[in-house]
């Protein structure tokens, strides 16, 4: 069994105790964001830069207008190239979210895109799309523009705010199924690190050793080691403790009790579970219908630090 990690260094933040946050954000220098992972959903709108997206082993070269979709749980980051700005528009959409849409089926852009394994929708024509009006009134409502401009109140904006971002998934899912929009393909895949990340997925739940997953990827133990780390910020350790972390903590939300919860998630050990989760969220787990305030786990990377991402800074 792969013990938790001590080095994990992870930084709680207190940006979606809604059901959605919406951001519109400007990276104005190159900066190196880190590996990390939501426990809620991520949309990101990419506007204009040089940026390449990476997400549980794959990257995506963008293109102003690409919607990028980043399901609960998977490890991603943006690569900047070069001096350009890097302009985004971020939406952080909660599991209960979608769980008060269910009939419409809100997140069935995510389903699709899970269906063909890809992360980004490309729209042929995005300017003159229904989508794009949608996108910049949704900027509006973020610089509050809405509210002084219209007379709105804060309740009212909100309410606003909240019927333009039904419509652009509504449009959305509809628009990922039609024909002026497609999926493009990886500009970089490591097939190594695609057979990792599909074997531990795959086996998740199971006692996991080092060397059992090298076998089971046709590596050495050490190649395995520096390859996974390289690629995605974590140790394989790191890697499997935080999933286990993240299963089972969706477990525990949907009424499961603790003590299952572990089990079912991986865990041999209740103790061990007991204070690698209560080091991760600072509270001891407990069944409750909705949990705290999610959290967003950063890898480590020597290149910035937990402490130095804000949300003035969102990747």
């Amino acid at each position: 069994m792969l013990l938790p990690s001590t080095e994990l260094q992870k930084q709680k933040t207190g940006y979606l105790t809604e059901d959605f946050r919406i951001f519109y954000l400007t990276t104005a220098e190159k900066r190196d964001f880190q590996s990390h992972y939501h426990d809620f959903y991520k949309l990101l709108y990419f506007e204009y830069g040089s940026v390449s997206y990476y997400i549980e082993g794959v990257t995506y070269h963008l293109q102003p207008g690409d919607i990028v979709l980043v399901p609960a749980g998977e490890v991603h980051r943006p690569v900047i190239h070069g001096a350009q700005p890097y302009r985004r528009l971020i939406i952080y959409l909660s599991p209960s979210f979608f769980e008060q849409y269910k009939a419409a089926d809100l997140g069935h852009c995510f389903s699709l895109c899970a269906d063909r394994r890809a992360h980004v929708i490309r729209l042929t024509n995005f300017r003159e799309s229904r989508l794009y009006p949608l996108i910049r009134e949704l900027t509006c409502t973020i610089r509050n523009d809405i509210s002084g401009k219209n007379s709105f109140s804060v309740e009212a904006a909100s309410l606003y705010q909240s019927c333009i971002l039904l419509q652009f998934l509504l449009l959305l899912n509809t628009l990922a199924e039609g024909t002026g929009s497609f999926f493009p393909a990886a500009s970089r895949s490591n097939p190594q690190i695609a057979q990792i990340l599909s074997y531990l997925n795959g086996h998740l739940y199971e006692d996991l050793c080092i060397d059992q997953i090298a076998d089971a990827c046709y590596l050495s133990r050490s190649h395995l080691m520096h390859l996974f780390r390289k690629e995605t910020g974590y140790t394989l350790g790191m890697y499997i403790t935080e999933k286990r972390l993240f299963a089972a903590r969706t477990m525990i939300q949907s009424g499961i009790p603790v003590t299952q919860a572990c089990m079912q998630s991986g865990f041999s050990s209740y103790a061990a579970f007991y204070r690698a989760y209560r080091k991760k969220f600072g509270e001891a787990p407990k069944t409750s219908p909705k949990s705290n305030t999610p959290v967003t786990i950063f890898a480590q990377n020597p290149l910035i630090s937990a402490e130095d991402s804000s949300t003035s800074d969102l990747p």
